[in-house]
């Protein structure tokens, strides 16, 4: 599939489709997915302006639905694989993480991550919880994942680079659709969605099952990281006109996941199952004007509750976990035996989000969008917040974003958001010219400025072990109450263009970051339990360096080639501590230093799919993990399409690590060859 080049003044690719709404309905059997959206790629998650790919101020992968369904992947993170800078990793089997350039830490912070425009960032773990998005892969149209900086389009939290993962439209994959894959390490995942319409709305309800048995044991190391999941997700459709649409979209997800604690052999200690439950309602209304103006309202609620049940432990029964001389044990050994310590732990998030933006389309040469978003955020935790109780924010957000064509060569970007919060009022900025080379080809230089807020965890975190309400038995992390904004300054060189009729594509991005006043912990001495604690400051500075490249070949509809390419180099300090002497340590080798990869696909005139995606990392330490060797993992797949008394079907079978094992994060994180089947049917 070709990526073609359409006039600028498109707007988003909802209004075509309500355009043809009479049609579709007229004649629903002979509108194809091909028939909507064809070949056409446009960029919106950049600026929130349907943008060519010479026009935009960033770099931009796109992962299509072509290379969902060639890909080996079960699973998002698997995906995201195939973008250049991105680390992507398992802290357990069922917990993943996924950052740009540095710091993969077990909670990355620094990503923004939403599913249609939706941020899923949770307050709770100032993270995403990657296993609660409520997304199946049948459910996704594509991916886009702008590398840089995007606070313009997408606030603070986009302090990096920021991911928009869009859902199959209902107009798409009409009547019902069951998926179903099962496998090695007891992978057992199921999906059912159905595609319609009632008058005029058109609807799209999915159902998910996933469950797996986490990471093998490794050596002398028990894991407890299965999990199990179920999500449901309605979509809904409504065009009352040609110019007005109304989407509508609410779901939820329940979740028992280990979290990968070693089980001990002390008596008494043992961690079930993580239960996450995750909910969401989500509504945009959409109207286009007469003169190619574009008018949105988006409001969503996203509410996650997450309870921990540690078994009872025995004080004495517990005393083998510290060594002699830890105030922990000293004060154990003081209580009487057989008292028991309830550790159970309760959290509750619940964010609401209202924006409103105008997109301006009617002059030739230039056009912007402006907006305005408030954002309130609760969160409640004994464990993390205690004795905090309700822990709340407002953010207000306001923005622009603009592009000037000057001439037929030179294209103007610019962007800007004002944010206002607890820690005051603050302003991010990106400027970038592009130099149209020829008609497909264009070179960036693009410059951006940005500050990211402390998370309600960051800036409020008080972490306890308590006996009652008087005696505080271990004091693990708090936060320094100076804790101010991260700051980053990045620059970058970027090229992109496309030949042979667009069946060749190229990116290239130069860049560097320079990150001032990370937050991060240090150890001090805490005289209130006489230990050393960790206190969360501003203490990190880093800088990142190097180069990224992605290229595409579809000369035809059977046959695909994606590979990237990444060498990103980072430097800087952290201050360790500084009582009772200052230490710094140094952070570099925390970024993977070369890594690449590459997927390709072959389809036979028989209908048979041959599918390989090989990723290769090199060696890093991770800031909170492990220091691990380099790796190259294969994976593999084979698909047949077939057709079932005149239904669609497809039947495929995947080899996930084709090779030796390799690790992920920690050093007990085998990651072993697994072997999934996997069969799709399709009725109307």
């Amino acid at each position: 599939m070709s990526i073609k080049i359409i006039k600028k003044h498109s707007v988003n690719l909802l209004f075509p489709v309500a355009l043809l709404m009479p049609v579709l309905t007229a004649a629903q059997a002979m509108v194809t997915e091909d028939d909507l959206l064809g070949d056409i790629q446009m960029v919106h998650s950049v600026t929130h302006m349907d943008q060519t790919l010479p026009e935009t101020p960033a770099s931009v992968t796109i992962i299509d639905r072509r290379m969902i369904d060639a890909s080996p992947a079960l699973d998002v993170v698997d995906l995201l694989r195939l973008v250049p800078g991105l680390q992507t990793y398992f802290v357990n089997a069922n917990r993943p993480g996924v950052t740009y350039h540095t710091l993969g830490t077990p909670y990355p912070r620094r990503l923004e991550v939403k599913v249609d425009g939706r941020s899923v960032y949770e307050a709770l773990f100032s993270s995403v919880e990657w296993n609660t998005l409520g997304v199946d892969l049948d459910d996704i149209e594509y991916i886009e994942v702008v590398r840089g900086a995007n606070a313009p389009a997408d606030g603070s939290n986009a302090f990096l680079a920021s991911i928009n993962i869009i859902t199959r439209s209902p107009l798409l994959d009409k009547g019902w659709n069951l998926r179903s894959y099962a496998g090695g390490n007891h992978i057992r995942n199921g999906s059912l969605s159905y595609a319609g319409s009632v008058g005029e709305v058109n609807h799209r309800t999915s159902l998910s099952v996933r469950s797996n048995d986490g990471f093998d044991d490794f050596g002398d190391t028990v894991l407890d990281d299965g999990a199990e999941t179920v999500t449901f997700g309605f979509k809904g459709l409504w065009t009352p006109s040609a110019s007005d649409s109304l989407e509508f979209k609410l779901g939820m997800s329940n979740s028992n996941i280990g979290v990968g604690t070693f089980v001990s052999s002390s008596p008494g200690i043992g961690t079930d199952p993580r239960k996450i439950d995750v909910q969401y309602q989500h509504m945009q209304w959409n109207h286009l004007t007469d003169e190619g103006n574009k008018y949105e309202f988006i409001a969503y609620h996203n509410v996650l509750k997450m309870t921990d049940i540690t078994q009872p432990v025995s004080l004495y029964g517990a005393l083998s976990v510290f060594p002699d001389g830890h105030p922990v044990k000293t004060a154990l050994l003081q209580l009487p035996d057989k008292v028991i310590i309830n550790a159970e732990s309760y959290g509750r998030s619940a964010r609401v989000h209202t924006e409103f933006r105008a997109i301006f389309n009617q002059w030739d040469d230039f056009r912007g969008v402006t907006g305005i978003a408030l954002r309130n955020d609760r969160v409640s935790s004994d464990t993390l917040f205690d004795g905090l109780g309700n822990v709340a924010e407002k953010t207000y957000r306001a923005y622009s974003n603009v592009e000037w064509n000057t001439s037929n060569r030179i294209v103007l970007n610019g962007g800007v958001v004002a944010e206002n919060d607890d820690t005051g009022t603050f302003v991010s900025y990106r400027v970038a010219s592009n130099f149209r080379l020829a008609e497909n080809q264009a070179l960036r230089l693009a410059f951006n400025r940005g500050y990211r807020a402390p998370t309600l965890l960051e800036s409020n975190q008080v972490s306890n072990v308590r006996y009652d309400e008087n005696l505080i038995l271990d004091r693990s992390v708090f936060t320094d109450p100076d804790i101010t904004r991260e700051k980053l300054s990045s620059s970058e060189i970027g090229y992109t263009g496309s030949f042979d009729d667009s069946s060749i594509t190229f990116d290239l991005r130069v860049f560097r970051e320079e990150l001032r006043d990370v937050i991060d912990e240090r150890r001090e001495q805490y005289p209130d339990v006489d230990q050393q604690v960790n206190i969360r400051d501003n203490t990190d500075t880093i800088n990142v360096e190097g180069v990224e490249w992605q290229a595409q070949y579809r000369p035809s509809h059977k046959v695909l080639v994606h590979a990237n390419y990444s060498y990103v180099k980072s430097g800087g300090e952290t201050l360790y501590r500084s009582t009772p002497n200052v230490e710094y340590r140094d952070l570099g080798g925390l970024s993977p230093g070369p890594a690449a990869g590459l997927l390709m696909s072959y389809m036979t005139d028989g209908g048979v799919s041959l599918s390989t995606m090989v990723n290769y990392q090199s060696a890093m330490t991770h800031p909170d993990g492990s220091k691990l060797d380099g790796y190259t993992r294969v994976d593999l797949k084979v698909m047949k399409k077939l057709s079932l008394n005149n239904s669609p079907a497809e039947l495929s079978f995947i080899v996930q690590n084709a090779g030796t094992d390799y690790f992920e994060f920690y050093e007990s994180n085998a990651f072993k060859t697994r072997y999934v089947i996997g069969l799709k049917l399709g009725f109307p």
